[in-house]
Formats: C-alpha cells, sequence, structure tokens
C-alpha cells in the first residue's frame, strides 16, 4: 500500500494493479461524492466516429451481462443513489453520490457497468433516436452553430478542438450500431484510472473498496492521445450564420492561444479573460450590458485546455437583430478599449478576490472538493496544488497579465454571428 497525507487531510493512495485513489473525509454528515475516470475517450476512435464514446457512456448504465436496465436503476434509486456517466476526450467519467454504508455497493455498479455492459438493441436504438432528435434540434440553436463554426476557424482538422459538423455528426449517429459500441466498450479498463471519494467516510476502508471493486477491471492499454499544437495560422476571419424565425443573433469572437493548462502564462491568462468578461462586474458586462443596455449577456472565458490540448480565448454575446451591427462594433470597440486601458492594478486585485472566493466556496460541498481533487490529478498537478491555488492567484503580477494579453493578437480574431439577421 503506498500512501501519503498531503493538503486538505486528503489522502493519496495507489490501487493495487493501477490507478490512483484521493480520499478526503470532510465534516459533512451521511453523504459521500464520487467522482472518477478511465482513459478512453473521442480521442481514442477515428475522427468520423466520435459520436461513439458518448453514445457509449449514455448505454453504461442501460443493462449489463448480469442485470438489465431497471434492476440496476431500481437498486440504486431504492438506496437514494446517484450515478451518471459522460465522456470526452480521452476519458470516460463517472459520478456519484450516496450515503456512506452504500459506498462498496455504487463502486461495484460503476465497475459492472464500465466492464460488462451489454449494450441491449433496444436500448441502442433508443439511444441513437434521442441523439438524432437532438441534432436536429441544434441545427437551429444560434449558441450551438456559432460555437462549431469557430472552431473550425480557429483549428485544423485534426486538432482535438476541431468541431465536425452537425450533419456530418448526424450520419455517424445513423451509421452506428451495437457491434460498434460494444467494440468501443470494450476498450475500457482500468487504464488510467483516478478515483477522488470526499465526505463522510473513513480512508482505509474506502482503499479496501475501491481495490475491490476495481480488481475487476483489466487493463486495455489505453493512454493519454498526444495533441500536437495547432497548425492552422491565426487570421482575420468572419462568418454569418442565417438562421430563420430567431428573436437574436449569438456573436462569438475568439482566438486561439499558443499556451496550455500547465504554462506559466495559464493563470494570468485566466485572470486576464476573467478581467474582461468573467462575471457582472467584468468590464465587458459592465459596458456592453449595464451601460449601453445592447444585451442581456455577454461572457469570455477560456476553452478548449481539457487533456493537456492548446486552448483558446471565447466572447460570447448575444444580441437583438436589429441592434446586431450596432452592438457587434460596440463589442469589438469595448474589447480593444480593454486590451488598452483595461487592464489595472485595481481591477486585477478585485478579480483576483473574486477568483479565489469562488474557488474556495466551489470546495466547501463533497461534490465539488471531490471534482477538484479529480480534475488536479487528471491535469498532472500535485495535491498540493489545492491548497496552494489561491497563493498561486494573488501572486499573479500586472506585468504577467499584459504578457498574456500579448498572446491575443486583436488583428487576427475569428468572428462568428448566427441567427436572424436585419434585411439590408
Amino acid at each position: 500500500m503506498n500512501m501519503t497525507k498531503q493538503s486538505y487531510g486528503t489522502e493519496v493512495y495507489s490501487i493495487a494493479g493501477g490507478g490512483e485513489l484521493l480520499v478526503a473525509q470532510t465534516a459533512a454528515k451521511d453523504v459521500v461524492s464520487v467522482e472518477g475516470s478511465v482513459f478512453g475517450g473521442s480521442n481514442h476512435v477515428p475522427r468520423h466516429w466520435d459520436v461513439i464514446p458518448e453514445l457509449s457512456a449514455q448505454l453504461l448504465d442501460a443493462g449489463t451481462r448480469k442485470k438489465d436496465k431497471d434492476v440496476i436503476r431500481g437498486s440504486l434509486a431504492d438506496r437514494g443513489i446517484t450515478l451518471s456517466f459522460s465522456c470526452t476526450g480521452d476519458r470516460t467519467y463517472f459520478s456519484g453520490q450516496c450515503l456512506p454504508e452504500d459506498l462498496p455497493f455504487l463502486l461495484s455498479i460503476i465497475v459492472e457497468c464500465l466492464g460488462e455492459s451489454s449494450f441491449p438493441e433496444a436500448e441502442v436504438t433508443s439511444a441513437k433516436s434521442r441523439a438524432l432528435g437532438t441534432i436536429a434540434e441544434l441545427k437551429t440553436d444560434t449558441s450551438v452553430q456559432a460555437g462549431i463554426a469557430l472552431s473550425r476557424a480557429l483549428y485544423d482538422a485534426e486538432h482535438a478542438n476541431f468541431s465536425r459538423t452537425l450533419e456530418e455528426q448526424e450520419m455517424s449517429v445513423r451509421k452506428t450500431d451495437r457491434a460498434r459500441l460494444m467494440d468501443f466498450r470494450r476498450r475500457l479498463g482500468r487504464d488510467g484510472l483516478v478515483l477522488a471519494i470526499a465526505g463522510d467516510v473513513y480512508a482505509k476502508s474506502v482503499h479496501a473498496a475501491a481495490e475491490k471493486a476495481f480488481s475487476k477491471l483489466p487493463e486495455r492499454g489505453l493512454a493519454t492521445v498526444a495533441k500536437p499544437a495547432n497548425q492552422k495560422g491565426s487570421a482575420s476571419s468572419e462568418k454569418y450564420i442565417p438562421i430563420a424565425d430567431k428573436a437574436n443573433v449569438d456573436v462569438l469572437l475568439g482566438a486561439a492561444l499558443p499556451l496550455r493548462k500547465l504554462d506559466p502564462l495559464f493563470h494570468p491568462a485566466s485572470l486576464l479573460i476573467d478581467m474582461l468578461g468573467g462575471g457582472f462586474a467584468s468590464h465587458l458586462m459592465q459596458t456592453i450590458r449595464e451601460r449601453d443596455g445592447l444585451t442581456y449577456g455577454i461572457y469570455a472565458a477560456l476553452r478548449g485546455f481539457g487533456d493537456g490540448a492548446d486552448g483558446y480565448m471565447r466572447i460570447w454575446a448575444t444580441f437583438s437583430p436589429e441592434m446586431f451591427a450596432k452592438s457587434a462594433e460596440a463589442l469589438r470597440k469595448e474589447l480593444r478599449h480593454f486590451f488598452a486601458h483595461g487592464m489595472t492594478e485595481t481591477a486585477l486585485a478585485r478579480k483576483k478576490e473574486e477568483v479565489t472566493g469562488s474557488y474556495l466556496v466551489g470546495l466547501s460541498t463533497t461534490r465539488g472538493f471531490a471534482r477538484a481533487l479529480h480534475q488536479l490529478t487528471i491535469d498532472g498537478r500535485d495535491l498540493s496544488y489545492l491548497a496552494k491555488y489561491p497563493d498561486y492567484i494573488r501572486a499573479v503580477s500586472l506585468a504577467e497579465v499584459r504578457r498574456a494579453a500579448d498572446l491575443v493578437r486583436l488583428d487576427k480574431l475569428a468572428f462568428v454571428a448566427s441567427g436572424t439577421f436585419p434585411e439590408k
């Protein structure tokens, strides 16, 4: 047994046979949160089959070789247990909550779903039908259509952040069958296992329960997938996607950044973009919304940094069709103004306190704590980062924020607008 006790009272174990377990006993009573993942995601399949991992995740609890869907979901509901699966990038994720005495049962169900899901034909048909219905709805979703177009404007077709069109996704769903889904599920095992458990628990008993449950999963030979840097050069671009009968136009402005999550400038870049549009007190909210009254919603965020990829900056706003041209120009103007004059010591100090406060509040629930433990581990950070993060944020200088700002080429932004445009 390999165990060390580190920040926030969290104990870290190596699980025999492969895997990392993080256990945090908190003040919460009668609740335990589980957040975990194993290798196996859209990055492990050919791009034209990237719908398969997510469909697979939806079906993991829809029946196994031992139990049908009703037995699995009924047994969880009878104990008040929640459990969900999802899949993105390099990993298949699981998330659950239960009473302390039911943790071994929850872990056993997670392992059974990962290792023995049978994907009944009727459930596959139902999942495909739901997926096709969702895609049909998304074809008229202004925000989704703009997001897909932005990713294609920013990235080369082989990049992890490049999105396929909805029509391409639809074709893949139609061609998906049970055999392909089973082939993917059979690749899931204990490779890359990270398991974070927080709440009313005792670490040693949790370790024993985790080893007993996950010993049943074999190794499959999956690993993290290399993420080559974006090969598409920055260039100013504009794209307009007309969608009839919409009461809004969604606008996205974005720039791919030569930056990854573990780079020294990641925290300065995060603070920069939060100052720009990360909340009600941000520059864009205070100008475009509060001062000018041009929108109810406008935000800026960093996106696409999962699994070690180089990500991007994205500004989103929604405008009325009648005010679209004026609003878009105001957005561009305020963006230039912020990069020229908005980075001040006062604004940075205020944002630091907001970010650290929000972070600490997020750790106050068992689910938030378990998610933070899981995320920092798959990001490749030391557990001490959990306690030191507020210090890292407070230590960011204005000079570092300005160096991060230099990564954003305002003259080479991609602009996408989707919705109903006024007639000329």
